[in-house]
């Protein structure tokens, strides 16, 4: 199944690093510097591989971007992972 996740790395070197390993169907998005972390949008086309759980971030959805028609899914996935304790 598709995921959609938000990064935030320590260093462009790092994402490359990590990044590069992704399949050709993945798409990122890259979003630049924020607060002082390099910060990529991930749409996987399938789970998102476990080298990258460390660089998850989960911004009160969804962010300054979003995949087009992944905003529900970023909101119902943010509630399972990112808050877990409010359901």
């Amino acid at each position: 199944m598709a995921t959609f996740r938000k990064f935030a790395f320590p260093s462009q070197k790092v994402a490359d690093q990590l990044l590069a390993s992704l399949q050709p169907l993945d798409n990122t998005v890259p979003l630049g510097n924020i607060d002082g972390l390099v910060c990529y949008d991930v749409l996987f086309q399938d789970a998102c591989p476990a080298s990258l759980n460390a660089y998850i971030v989960w911004p009160t959805p969804c962010g300054v971007h979003s995949f087009l028609g992944w905003d529900e899914q970023y909101t119902a996935d943010y509630q399972e992972f990112a808050t877990p304790n409010t359901k």
